[in-house]
């Protein structure tokens, strides 16, 4: 009778437990199968671990969970500081030898490596704090770690190096875009090894590196070192090499995609190499041959190819000048070029003409970090044209880069440098793989940080001010024909436990809009997974319409003609943030005949992996709730939807999988 009457009272408590939980967990816009923060501002994911057959994650927050799903928040982890400076980013590592002597009743220690901003200075300095209960972290007294006078040095990443027997940090100077490597033998002295940088995207700060080994192909055999870096304010970047013990060194395969462009889809009708050749100049902006580079008085350039770019900043800002090249045939669907510059219509920009008359144009991103850009001219194919550059502006950015014109059948208008991009979305940021100190994980998983710091002080969420962590993603490192690597990403298996009832229709013919037959979401917490089958004549303009209500909807797309995915949002949210009405676009490889578009929707977010996640968007959304409409459409010409799979999806936090589910098994 005891027995009985304890087991109801635990059932109320936790009913009690669980209603108050879920009510907590239930405000506007909170995520139902993403992490976030109970209160309070959710920051980068720092060192995510599995050990003792938990997963950890923290910000300086700390959460933990037993599957990847389902998370329970500890609340603020750092204990014992003097409150004069703010805890950034950083890592933790279970130091299974104690070298650090911070172990107790051969218990190893928890220690947690990160920067500390001093608020009075904002010089930044590494810190360390070491737990040994696994959920509180006392802050060492002999901190700093790593001594700074630096406003600009943060980010610290530590991993065990076996072959040298000592720990490694590489940590990120920012506005230097470079990457520098340290080694201790103890978590708390650390010396100087060797730097990393001035490769791929180069215009805004590195920050939030990390650095792991991976199977080349499925061969544990083949490790590949891969190191992933932050690029303020929203993405992120990895590069393939070697880690030497002191730094790392790039794949030869992937330094010349980086550098030379190798690759890159399309015939090269001018890379200025070989001078200005049959272009004929006018002025004085752009001399009498390209750059190497910046020229005298000019910031650093960046994101051009080989050698050589032409530039208009001869002379200065000042200087006035044009270029253009000798005519040509247009005979494939699309003109790609590096540009950079100013950004001033009819001032600095590239310009399109036939028989004299400007038929395209762009201006320049005011950066001197080039950038793809392309032209669709498959309205205009078999007519002669040339291209002209020119420079009509004084003053601040008053001149126009270029590099790498290309003819091609895809489309490069992502807007970006040239380098390896994990995700084409905005909101993919502080990238960390979770580091398996049990050994029992045969997968590389990371997460990221779903925002962007153009409006992460603007979103309107009511918890405290910030978003959540993305969904955890399965990681492959594969050969790559057209780029040497890549990485694909594909959701956990886990989240599949999460679905309800499958929606599913096949062979349909779809011309126009139409709502997914029996698919009526509650609430916009739902996965699809799409498969359409391309058309013949390749000028298909297919996908789904989401979170349609009161006039808006949140577009996922994908153009075959430019063989981009996008996802619309300028029209999808029910409230106006500030820099926020964007299209995000990412390159696919059509290799085959259909294309996969799966997606997970989640209250603020949206993340769209195509062809198992050869190409992944993500991107924060703020729909109304009652905004629960979705479509499948074609434009253009009709397309075979070959087969779509829906599910709403479960809540992590109601009582299924609270203390109740706990007791009743």
């Amino acid at each position: 009778m005891k027995r009985v009457l304890w087991m109801v009272m635990l059932l109320s408590m936790a009913g009690s437990m669980a209603c108050a939980r879920r009510g907590m967990y239930e405000e506007k816009y909170r995520p139902q199968f993403h992490f976030s923060a109970q209160s309070g501002w959710l920051g980068d994911p720092d060192g995510p671990l599995l050990y003792d057959g938990k997963y950890h994650v923290f910000w300086w927050g700390h959460a933990t969970s037993p599957d990847l799903l389902h998370w329970d928040d500890m609340g603020w982890a750092m204990l014992g500081d003097d409150g004069s400076f703010g805890y950034y980013s950083g890592c933790v590592v279970v130091d299974k030898d104690n070298t650090s002597g911070f172990g107790v009743n051969g218990i190893p220690p928890m220690v947690a490596i990160y920067t500390m901003h001093e608020y009075s200075t904002g010089i930044q300095r590494q810190g360390l704090s070491y737990s040994q209960n696994y959920r509180n972290f006392r802050f060492w007294d002999g901190n700093p770690v790593i001594d700074s006078t630096s406003k600009d040095f943060r980010d610290p990443q530590i991993f065990w190096d076996e072959v040298r027997g000592r720990w490694v940090m590489v940590i990120a100077r920012p506005p230097e875009k470079k990457l520098e490597f340290y080694y201790s033998p103890n978590l708390k002295d650390w010396t100087y090894m060797g730097e990393f940088g001035n490769v791929g995207a180069q215009q805004n700060a590195w920050e939030v590196p990390d650095l792991l080994q991976m199977p080349l192909d499925g061969d544990p055999k083949n490790l590949k070192w891969v190191l992933i870096c932050g690029v303020g304010p929203n993405k992120t970047q990895y590069f393939v090499g070697e880690f030497t013990g002191t730094t790392f060194v790039l794949d030869p395969t992937m330094k010349k995609f980086l550098d030379e462009g190798a690759g890159v889809p399309g015939e090269v009708f001018e890379d200025f190499e070989k001078g200005y050749g049959d272009w004929k100049t006018t002025g004085e902006a752009f001399g009498d041959a390209p750059a190497r580079g910046a020229l005298p008085t000019e910031n650093p350039v960046t994101g051009y190819f080989d050698d050589h770019l032409a530039n208009s900043f001869h002379g200065g800002d000042d200087t006035k000048g044009t270029m253009t090249s000798r005519e040509f045939t247009i005979e494939k669907p699309f003109v790609n070029f590096l540009i950079g510059g100013g950004a001033f219509a009819n001032k600095t920009e590239l310009q399109l003409l036939i028989d004299g008359e400007i038929v395209r144009s762009i201006p320049g991103p005011e950066s001197e970090s080039l950038r793809w850009r392309g032209w669709d001219v498959r309205d205009l194919i078999g007519k002669t044209a040339c291209i002209r550059a020119i420079d009509d502006a004084e003053g601040g950015w008053g001149h126009i880069l270029l590099d790498e014109i290309r003819f091609s059948d895809t489309k490069l208008q992502t807007d970006r440098e040239q380098t390896y991009w994990a995700d084409w979305g905005n909101d993919f940021y502080a990238t960390k793989t979770f580091r398996d100190f049990d050994g029992t994980e045969d997968r590389t998983i990371w997460i990221a940080w779903m925002n962007c710091w153009d409006y992460a002080n603007s979103i309107p969420t009511t918890w405290g001010g910030s978003t959540a962590h993305s969904i955890p993603r399965e990681l492959r490192l594969v050969t790559s024909e057209t780029q040497g690597f890549q990485i694909l990403q594909q959701p956990i298996e886990e989240l599949k436990t999460l679905r309800k009832d499958r929606v599913h229709i096949e062979n349909i013919l779809l011309n126009g809009t139409s709502p997914i037959s029996g698919f009526s979401p509650s609430r916009n917490t739902y996965e699809i997974d799409a498969t359409f089958r391309l058309t013949t004549t390749r000028t298909g303009h297919y996908g789904l319409n989401l979170c349609i209500g009161d006039g808006k909807q949140l577009v996922v797309g994908f153009d075959e003609a430019s063989s981009e995915i996008y996802v619309n949002r300028a029209n999808a949210n029910g409230v106006e943030i500030p820099n926020f009405n964007i299209v995000s676009r990412g390159p696919v490889e059509t290799s085959g005949n259909s294309i996969r578009i799966h997606i997970f929707v989640d209250q603020l977010s949206v993340e769209v992996f195509v062809d198992d996640g050869a190409t992944v968007l993500t991107s924060l959304i703020f729909p109304s709730p009652e905004a629960l409409g979705v479509e499948v459409f074609s434009s253009n010409g009709a397309v075979r939807l070959e087969e779509l799979n829906a599910w709403e999806l479960k809540s992590i936090w109601n009582d299924e999988y609270g203390l109740i589910g706990w007791l009743m098994k």
